[in-house]
């Protein structure tokens, strides 16, 4: 055989070689379904963590300790004003029943800014709230100020609130003075 020959069957070969490779590749390509992104569920999550807030708001209006720590997950944790940060169900329950305890309470809050993860399993709410109490002269106390919850969607794709905390935008009473 000359060298030219040679040449020839050389690439007569890798280009049969090529072209194998490539079909092989197209045709595995093929049987294998390519992994697609998950669909981005952001807007029906955040419609439904509006919902979801405007409910827990409701629920605190029974100042059923129960109905609101529905709203929490198992491994919630609540940083409530003027008090130390509480990290099990017992101390939540205690920090949640001491304001729904407060005489003459009315609550109400909005959220008025949700944003959901591209992953779709964790979100920010904040927004206002504005409440009401009896001071220990039985005049109403108002007092308004602003929040923030950071939540986890669940495995049943309901969410819950894993973080919560509030703040007055009063000064402190002692300030106040």
């Amino acid at each position: 055989m000359n060298p030219r020959s040679r040449m020839a069957a050389r690439s007569s070969l890798c280009l049969g070689l090529l072209a194998s490779l490539l079909l092989l590749l197209g045709c595995n390509s093929a049987q294998q379904p390519q992994a697609s992104a998950p669909a981005d569920t952001r807007a029906g999550d955040e419609t439904t963590i509006m919902k979801f807030d405007s409910d827990w708001e409701k629920a605190a209006q029974t100042k059923q300790v129960d109905a609101w720590m529905a709203f929490y997950t198992e491994d919630a944790v609540v940083l409530p004003p003027n008090e130390k940060i509480a990290t099990t169900k017992d101390d939540i329950r205690k920090a949640v029943n001491g304001l729904l305890s407060l005489p003459g309470l009315d609550i109400h809050w909005k959220a008025t800014k949700v944003e959901v993860a591209r992953s779709g399993d964790l979100a920010y709410a904040y927004g206002a709230y504005n409440l009401t109490v009896t001071g220990p002269k039985g005049k109403p106390v108002p007092d308004q100020g602003k929040f923030l919850e950071i939540l986890k969607k669940q495995p049943d794709g309901s969410w819950k609130c894993s973080v919560d905390t509030w703040s007055s935008d009063q000064p402190p009473v002692a300030a106040a003075e």
